[in-house]
């Protein structure tokens, strides 16, 4: 079994009331922060990080310890851990992402300049860097927020789209095509 000495949890938030910090093993270093945007946020729990390996996880899930001791186990430090994301995305969800501390510094962090879509776009930089992208089953983790998911209008997916489009043009555009195939398909 993995020791969490070693792991430093961070919570992103701008909650008062936390779920999360409460069912995260009591030898992990729990850093919860406030900043002002989501990757803002990430990025500063990262540095005031004690551990070198870094588990993001949301505010409102029950921590998996047993699924996460289990996929540090399976891990190196060029591996980004994370919960499947939504089809037709390939990669993972910033609900819970799992990487060690050199995997963030090589790639640059989290791109703080946008709210949403810093969990893509940090997995398709991980990517490009050579490091592999390790697929958890969403379904590992309780989450209480029954809002997620549904909650973005039309045109934040427009905006997060177009964004990580620019970005990655070779990589996710087939993505974006198949994004914009399904918003079409009639229902």
């Amino acid at each position: 079994m993995v020791e969490f000495d070693d792991v430093s949890v961070v919570i992103p938030t701008v909650r008062e009331s936390l779920v999360t910090p409460a069912t995260v093993p009591d030898d992990a270093e729990v850093i919860v922060r406030r900043d002002e945007g989501l990757n803002v946020a990430r990025n500063a729990g990262v540095r005031a990080a004690s551990a070198d390996w870094i588990v993001i996880a949301d505010d409102d899930i029950e921590f998996p310890t047993a699924t996460v001791a289990e996929t540090l186990g399976r891990m190196d430090r060029q591996t980004l851990a994370g919960l499947r994301d939504f089809p037709p995305l390939r990669w993972v969800i910033g609900r819970l992402m799992i990487f060690h501390r050199d995997l963030w510094n090589r790639v640059g962090g989290f791109d703080e300049r946008r709210h949403h879509g810093g969990d893509t776009d940090f997995a398709i930089r991980v990517e490009k860097e050579g490091g592999r992208v390790l697929q958890l089953e969403r379904d590992v983790v309780p989450h209480y927020d029954e809002e997620t998911g549904d909650t973005m209008v039309t045109r934040g997916h427009l905006e997060w789209t177009w964004y990580l489009l620019r970005r990655h043009p070779r990589v996710f555009g087939p993505v974006a095509a198949k994004l914009l195939a399904n918003k079409l398909r009639p229902r």
